[in-house]
């Protein structure tokens, strides 16, 4: 067996060890691998998401935008959910500062609530 020339193994591997591992080309079992729940509506990554859906689900660690390391996170906004209560508390009569009122009629210009 040739022995490795000094250096280039050790600057492939952290390289190697820093890919993503695709979850088709994983060898481990779907009960194996790491998962969280994701809940799209509460979450301020949502907007730049691939994972998202309509309703909770479980989605690999490795992909949730929460998990992922700081300098390939989106930058974080504000959530739907916090949009809607927002709004409630505005179609309420509530008090909503000036910045949060241009934000609804920016983000909701046809109502107080999301579409669905």
């Amino acid at each position: 067996m040739a022995n490795p020339i000094p250096g280039t193994t050790q600057a492939r591997l952290p390289k190697y060890l820093g890919d993503r591992l695709a979850p088709s080309r994983s060898t481990v079992r779907s009960i194996h691998r790491e998962t969280t729940v994701c809940y799209a509506y509460m979450c301020p990554y949502a907007y730049a998401c691939d994972q998202k859906s309509a309703r909770q689900a479980k989605v690999l660690l490795r992909r949730c935008m929460r998990y992922m390391p700081e300098e390939m996170r989106a930058e974080p906004a504000i959530s739907d959910m916090a949009l809607d209560l927002l709004a409630a508390r505005r179609e309420a009569g509530g008090r909503v500062s000036t910045d949060a009122k241009l934000l609804l009629d920016r983000v909701r210009p046809d109502g107080p609530l999301r579409s669905v």
